[in-house]
């Protein structure tokens, strides 16, 4: 019999919904699943959303106290979907009453609260608790097929890792002020919302850290109305350029960029090494563009490489017949039929997923990125652990 197991979500909204969706997909498309994900509880600030959210979601209870729903015993899962400042406390909390938790990237508000989360993971991980950061595009089978031939040495030595996240919600400077612009409640801006991804990417792929860090943050609208039409300051970066020093010798260049007028979500990454390279185009997400300088001369350039043959394509084989497209919820759905599989058997988070021990990883950069933009100059990441 699967193993029953008891979700508790905070948070409604956009991340809310995924997660929630694909909780609700995992048992009958993965049948037979070791796990019985129960839709217990859903919080959120406002009652009325909330309430209305645990009816459409079909959640059994729905709270404004979060506390309240840590300390239910029917709660064996925390799913932490709300803003960057609430991710530490119930985070900890829930560690502390014995949960298995989720939380959304980037992990944390900054490095203090990163810090915190890695250690009480760390031992409730002694106790036999899980824990995942929702860093899903790990869960994309074309970027799995990326790490295996990188991993495969087909690339060689690997010269540079390019990644351009880009959109364009913020380049109407009459957008709306919202809590990603306000660094008391995110942090930073494209930095941690959207190049997080792309340096837990370029750890992911490449398997190897990050040396010293040079950045360059910029504010272009420096005051937004507010929903009354009051104006209000923007403290958080709305492009994030990086420069990265790798481990493996490697550069890394990462940009992010909300007022990239004309993308709606475009995130292309590039990895170029002696003997080939790798393009992925998040809007052509079932595919990977591989070069390898193997194939004869007359044959050589980028091939396309569609990641729907079950046989060969990491989850490939769960969905539809080979060449039918996969799309952007399916990473969540596989991120979390991944953790729940690993909570129901025993098995490790890591290496496919991502754990606290990740968030971190990745919160030494952004704070790093941070530093650099503000002083000048290169700035080397110090591993806390």
């Amino acid at each position: 019999m699967p193993v029953k197991l008891g979700v508790g979500m905070l948070g409604y909204g956009f991340m809310g919904k995924a997660h929630t969706n694909a909780l609700k997909k995992i048992p009958y498309i993965f049948y037979p699943f070791p796990a019985e994900p129960e839709l217990v509880t859903i919080c959120g600030r406002n009652e009325a959303n909330v309430r209305e959210a645990a009816a459409r979601y079909q959640y059994q209870k729905w709270t404004t106290d979060w506390q309240e729903m840590i300390a239910d015993e029917d709660i064996h899962i925390f799913a932490n979907t709300g803003a960057n400042d609430i991710h530490c406390e119930p985070c900890l909390a829930a560690l502390k009453a014995g949960k298995h938790v989720i939380v959304e990237k980037p992990m944390a508000l900054n490095l203090v609260e990163a810090r915190r989360m890695y250690q009480a993971a760390r031992e409730a991980g002694g106790r036999g608790q899980k824990h995942i950061v929702a860093f899903n595009y790990r869960f994309a089978p074309a970027l799995r097929l990326a790490r295996r031939i990188i991993a495969e040495g087909r690339l060689g030595r690997i010269y540079h890792f390019r990644s351009a996240y880009l959109l364009d919600r913020l380049s109407d400077p009459t957008t709306s002020f919202f809590w990603r612009l306000s660094k008391e409640k995110a942090g930073s801006g494209a930095l941690g919302d959207l190049n997080s991804h792309a340096i837990d990417m370029l750890r992911f792929l490449l398997q190897t850290e990050v040396k010293s860090v040079q950045a360059w943050n910029h504010t272009f609208n420096c005051r937004r109305p507010n929903g009354s039409g009051q104006m209000c300051t923007v403290d958080v970066d709305d492009a994030s350029m990086i420069w990265l020093q790798l481990d493996n010798g490697a550069m890394a260049s990462l940009e992010a960029s909300k007022v990239a007028t004309g993308y709606k979500t475009m995130w292309r990454i590039e990895v170029h090494g002696s003997e080939g390279g790798l393009v992925f185009d998040l809007s052509r997400g079932n595919e990977l563009q591989f070069y390898s300088k193997g194939d004869p001369l007359y044959l050589q350039g980028m091939r396309t490489i569609h990641a729907s043959e079950p046989e060969a394509h990491d989850y490939a084989k769960y969905w539809w017949p080979r060449g039918h497209n996969l799309g952007w919820e399916h990473y969540h759905i596989h991120m979390l039929e991944h953790f729940l599989r690993c909570i129901a058997t025993g098995a490790e988070v890591t290496p496919w997923g991502a754990t606290f021990a990740d968030g971190l990883r990745c919160q030494e950069v952004i704070e790093a990125a941070l530093e650099a933009s503000e002083k000048g100059g290169w700035v080397d990441i110090n591993h806390w652990v």
